[in-house]
């Protein structure tokens, strides 16, 4: 990594709160209403319509409680995904989740704990960025700045190692002039490499950690690097988020 990406990196993090105060906790929780277009598509409209996520800081691993519906439980790992009732009872279990959507479009209908792993996956990200730049194994690139609608926004493109669980190896970060993240863009695998941008918005500092509190997902147009705002695919209301 060359100078200017490590001081890009470095104004990253800070931004965000800081490696030294980042490395004081263990496990993340927030509360959040999520919703969008995708999940209705997938079978399960409002399946994360008021939810509660735990996931750690030091692996990945977290579960959700209220998923489909209330009492409703969940676990995850790279690995492994299960569900699991209101009395703890076991409803569906997934060994290797993402060899399961080998074939699968953006129209294919997911089992529940196919949800269970999207969700987890993708949140544990969302929620980790930018300081999950620093699992090991991940190579970082400083790519050229990116204008978005007047404001000039520097991005790194990350390449995350294998047996890392997110939407695709490779995604790029657009960073604002204070070193906020403002958009973030992917290629969901399980979605079948189609295209999504997330834009963030509305930062608050929780515990010392800054994070969006307002992030919503479009589809992104890889020819010219635009989106439309007419389609959400998911939208993410983070309501709470603390740290331990």
């Amino acid at each position: 990594m060359n100078t200017s990406t490590q001081q890009l990196v470095n104004k990253a993090l800070d931004a965000h709160g800081g490696i030294q105060n980042a490395i004081k906790f263990q496990t993340l929780k927030l509360h959040a209403n999520i919703g969008g277009a995708v999940w209705a598509v997938k079978g399960h409209e409002n399946a994360l319509a008021d939810v509660e996520f735990t996931g750690s800081l030091t692996e990945q691993k977290a579960s959700w409680k209220n998923l489909f519906q209330s009492g409703y439980t969940s676990s995850f790992e790279a690995g492994k995904v299960a569900l699991f009732d209101e009395k703890g009872a076991l409803i569906e279990e997934l060994e290797n989740p993402k060899e399961s959507f080998k074939g699968h479009t953006v129209e294919t209908p997911w089992t529940k704990a196919q949800l269970v792993y999207f969700s987890s996956y993708a949140t544990w990200n969302y929620a980790t960025a930018p300081f999950n730049f620093l699992v090991p194994g991940t190579e970082i690139n400083q790519l050229e700045d990116w204008n978005e609608k007047g404001a000039i926004l520097q991005r790194l493109e990350v390449i995350y190692p294998d047996g890392f669980a997110t939407h695709s190896k490779r995604q790029i970060f657009y960073f604002d002039a204070d070193g906020l993240l403002k958009r973030h863009d992917y290629w969901p695998e399980v979605l079948g490499g189609s295209s999504a941008v997330q834009i963030i918005e509305n930062h608050k500092n929780f515990d010392g950690i800054v994070t969006g509190t307002k992030r919503n997902i479009y589809v992104l147009n890889d020819t010219d690097n635009s989106y439309s705002t007419d389609l959400v695919l998911v939208s993410i209301d983070i309501l709470n988020v603390s740290f331990e």
